[in-house]
Formats: structure tokens, C-alpha cells, sequence
């Protein structure tokens, strides 16, 4: 096809894959690797100091949100959950030459693919729709499977209505996406109340409230709790097969590492480790060897809020709930880690001690 008036038969689209996390746009590179490898370039914000200027030497570009915000002073790519936030935060005026997305012209790209579509850039508010904005010459599409249309984010409003939808159901059912089955597991300490035969060994209780699961390593810890949870895991799976549990939040997924390296079987120090976003270059360590699916050790990880999304392990065959699952978005997120096909893996469990199961309905 030949457009009139314009270069584009004179050189190869230009494609931008664009990501919120450093290990979707990671993830996204690898997966291109069927491509000749000049083809590939993967936007870095240490390439674009040491070079100073950004990449343009290739045709199908990798990058974040993050590193398009910055400029060529900044040192490393922010990851934090904390961090991610910032698609919440207040839009600012500026100008695209304060940032690296500006020292492209706009029209650079052809094809622009967004990946998470319904974090960061669908929102009104957030800085990072700039950069939508300013590379609007471009064919955006917009990729999730948890569209939005509420919490100031509607995926909708700027993308428009879906060009194509395909649900778990479906997917699962054409044989694309692997089935789940769901094991609840209720205990004795679902609830607590104080009572005064109990020991507060620090802090203060409130008398008479009952603590509900979402109070549960945020304002009250007992230890031995979640003790038990680990150790009901493990009689009831098996202890050989990959699993990611989700966790309240970091110091939970560390004390629910702890206790399952504790309990197993296995000799192995790194048979469970935690992948937060406090965890650094040793957290992406792990969670790479535990992606190959030639490697059995780290064979569990422990998470908050890093794993939710879009990470490829495809021999995942247990997920384990230890946390609240807050809304359908959530749950869809999470139990698309274990959706990934692999040879003889016929099915993955849930392990849900949350009551998570009323989103199970859903299609």
C-alpha cells in the first residue's frame, strides 16, 4: 500500500511499545525476538545520558511511560508501586522538549501499542497522557484485559470502544488459556476478637472489635495465623509445582517467605522467595529464573502488588489469595498469571482464603 503525499513506502513503520513497568517492556522485547536484532531497540534512560540523545536507529522501540517523563539527567527508571502512582497525580503544564518523548517529532511513529492501557495514560488527569497526546499523528492501540471506566481512569472515554473483545471465558474455552479449579480454605482465625487469655506482645488492641481480613497484617499480626495458612499450603499442594502467593503488602510477603522456607520439603534456601518492588535487581533475579521453565528453584514467590499484572510465567500452576481481591479488575489481573498454557499443564488451583470467590462468576 502506497500512501500518496507522504514517505511512509520509503521506510519500514515505525512501532512503539509502550509499557508503565520495566518488566512488561522487558517482557514485550524478549517476546520480539523472532526479529532481526537491529530491528529491536529498547529505550533505556542510561543509553539516552550516555548517547545524549534518544534512540533512533531501528523500527520496533520498547520503553515507559517513566522514561518518556524524564530527561537525560535522570539515572534509573522508578518501579515502585509508590511510583506508579503518579498516573493519579494532578496534570502539570509543560513542554515536550523538557522531556525525552519531545526529541522525537511527532510523527515518528506509525503504530503505537499500550500496553495496560487502563493504568496511567487513559487517565485525564495524569502527566503521561501527553505523551499520547503529542504522538496523536500515530495509530494507538490499547491493550488490557481489565478495561476501566470509573476511578478518574476511563479507558473508554480516550481509546473509544473496543475494536475487539475476547473474555477469560472464551479464551479458555477455545483452548487459548488454561482452565482454573478453586479450593476455599476457611479457618478458625478468619475473624479475630481479643480476648484477655490472648498476649499483645506490641502495640495496642482494640477491645471487643472484630478484625476482618483487611485488617490482617495492616493493623493487627498474629503470626501464628498465618503460620497455619502456610502449612495448610502445603499438606494440600504439591510442594513441586510453581505457585506466586499474594501477600498484604511487603514485610506480609517476607514473614509468608519466611514461613513457607520454614515448612517445605525442599532443601533448597531459594525454594520460596519475594518479588516486590523494594526487592530490586535481586527481586527481577528471581523472578527470571523463576520465569524459565527449565529451572524448579525459586519454585514459590511471594508478592503485594508486583505480580498483579503481566508477568509470563507460563508453568504457574497454583495461585494462592492471602490478601483481599477488592474488585473484578483485580481478580482478572491476578488470575491471568496462571492462565498461561503449558505442556501438561491441564489446569491451575486457586488456593482462596480471602473469599475471593464471588468474582469467580464473571466471564
Amino acid at each position: 500500500m502506497e500512501l500518496k503525499g507522504s514517505n511512509y513506502s520509503a521506510r519500514r513503520p515505525r512501532i512503539l511499545f509502550l509499557a508503565d513497568r520495566n518488566i512488561l517492556a522487558d517482557q514485550a522485547y524478549n517476546s520480539f525476538s523472532a526479529f532481526p536484532e537491529d530491528a529491536l531497540v529498547r529505550i533505556k534512560p542510561s543509553e539516552i545520558k550516555k548517547k545524549g540523545s534518544v534512540p533512533t536507529n531501528g523500527s520496533i522501540f520498547f520503553t515507559i511511560f517513566q522514561t518518556f517523563m524524564t530527561n537525560a539527567k535522570v539515572k534509573s527508571e522508578p518501579e515502585t508501586h509508590e511510583q506508579l502512582s503518579l498516573a493519579a497525580e494532578t496534570k502539570v503544564a509543560y513542554t515536550p522538549e523538557q522531556f525525552n518523548f519531545g526529541q522525537y517529532p511527532t510523527d515518528y511513529f506509525d503504530f503505537i501499542i499500550i500496553d495496560e492501557c487502563h493504568r496511567g495514560g487513559a487517565n485525564d488527569e495524569s502527566n503521561w497522557r501527553g505523551i499520547l497526546e503529542y504522538f496523536s499523528p500515530a495509530v494507538q492501540l490499547g491493550l488490557t484485559a481489565t478495561p476501566k471506566r470509573k476511578d478518574n481512569t476511563d479507558t473508554y472515554k480516550y481509546f473509544g470502544e473496543p475494536v475487539y473483545i475476547y473474555s477469560l471465558k472464551e479464551g479458555i474455552n477455545d483452548g487459548f488459556l488454561t482452565p482454573f479449579k478453586v479450593k476455599r480454605i476457611k479457618t478458625t482465625l478468619d475473624d479475630y476478637v481479643y480476648t484477655s487469655d490472648d498476649q499483645i506482645i506490641e502495640g495496642e488492641i482494640e477491645a471487643g472489635k472484630v478484625y476482618k481480613e483487611s485488617d490482617f497484617n495492616r493493623t493487627i499480626e498474629i503470626n501464628e495465623r498465618e503460620a497455619y495458612r502456610v502449612k495448610k499450603y502445603l499438606d494440600e499442594a504439591n510442594q513441586n509445582e510453581k505457585a506466586i502467593i499474594f501477600c498484604a503488602n511487603q514485610p506480609h510477603a517476607a514473614l509468608i517467605r519466611d514461613l513457607v522456607n520454614q515448612y517445605k520439603k525442599s532443601t533448597d534456601p531459594n525454594y520460596c522467595v519475594r518479588v516486590t518492588a523494594n526487592d530490586g535487581t535481586i527481586g527481577e533475579t528471581f523472578l527470571r529464573e523463576f520465569q524459565d521453565n527449565e529451572r524448579t528453584i525459586p519454585t514459590i514467590l511471594t508478592t503485594s502488588q508486583k505480580l498483579s499484572t503481566g508477568v509470563d510465567a507460563r508453568n504457574i500452576r497454583n495461585i494462592v489469595l492471602m490478601r483481599p481481591v477488592n474488585s473484578m479488575i483485580e481478580f482478572k489481573q491476578i488470575v491471568g498469571r496462571g492462565t498461561r498454557l503449558f505442556d501438561g499443564k491441564e489446569f491451575f488451583t486457586i488456593y482462596d482464603y480471602v473469599d475471593a470467590f464471588h468474582h469467580f462468576a464473571d466471564p
